[in-house]
């Protein structure tokens, strides 16, 4: 930017221009390269982070996540840089501002240790890979898709659309449900009068193994029998895997049909 700077009132000065103008143009022309450059160095590690190719799934949502971290901390950094390269070109002292930044750097962490916590909190989600963007999780009460991991807070969205963001520093306890394939589990009640042998005959079978060649069905429905038994009821699971989060829909269209299975067998029984 010297050679800039110098080339410029060279050039001004032979054009007869005065020294006031002369400097008042090269100082603006030296910011708004300053500027420029930060656009496009941003620009730039924007594009050579993004084209970073990951080989597996899991891989690609973490590089999502590290790509918006390290993007941020490019911003950050490389702006505060651009401003104090502009403040140089204005002819101030950079020294004095650095020495009063880290005084008052230094007292403001005194009064900012959640802020703190929050940014240590979120390099070690990221680095430890607790979870990424895109993962379905449960935060205390409140479980969604991973929308944002910051370097401060965690952002998830639920089924019904709502946001919520949670300070890195308060996560305490992680469940991370898109680890592997997801386990879907149907439990249904009858009567303790009910036949239970129902459930053992060809027909129920055949209506389990109906759900074999599904479209992302890893494992086929089981059976499991009688989980819990009551004065007035009987309570029994059936189980099947499915692909990583597609097992939603398939609980409640089994749950539909055992329920069917029931009814056909309570109208030929006459047992309720």
């Amino acid at each position: 930017m010297d050679i800039l700077k110098s080339f410029l009132t060279d050039w001004l000065t032979g054009l007869g221009l005065p020294i006031y103008l002369t400097e008042l143009i090269t100082t603006l022309v030296a910011v708004t390269g300053w500027i420029l450059l930060g656009y496009i160095f941003s620009f730039i590690a924007k594009f050579i982070i993004s084209r970073l190719k990951a080989k597996e799934r899991h891989l690609v949502k973490r590089q999502k996540t590290v790509t918006a971290l390290v993007i941020a901390l490019i911003k950050y950094i490389f702006w505060f840089v651009m401003a104090m390269m502009v403040l140089k070109e204005f002819g101030l002292d950079l020294a004095p501002i650095l020495a009063s930044a880290g005084i008052l750097g230094f007292a403001i962490g005194f009064g900012a240790q959640e802020l703190i916590k929050d940014l240590i909190a979120g390099f070690f989600i990221i680095f430890e890979n607790a979870f990424a963007v895109g993962d379905f999780i449960q935060l205390g009460d409140f479980s969604g898709t991973v929308l944002e991991v910051g370097i401060r807070r965690t952002k998830l969205i639920n089924w019904k659309n709502e946001i919520r963001m949670v300070n890195n520093g308060d996560i305490k306890v992680i469940t991370n449900f898109s680890t592997g394939n997801s386990i879907g589990v149907v439990e249904f009640i009858v009567s303790p009068q009910f036949d239970l042998r129902s459930f053992y005959s060809e027909e129920f079978v055949e209506l389990l193994e109906s759900y074999a060649n599904k479209p992302d069905m890893v494992e086929t429905p089981t059976y499991l029998g009688v989980v819990e038994t009551q004065l007035h009821m009987v309570k029994l699971r059936v189980r099947f895997a499915t692909v990583n989060q597609k097992h939603w829909a398939y609980e409640r269209e089994l749950r539909r049909d055992i329920q069917m299975f029931i009814q056909d067998v309570r109208e030929r029984t006459k047992v309720f």
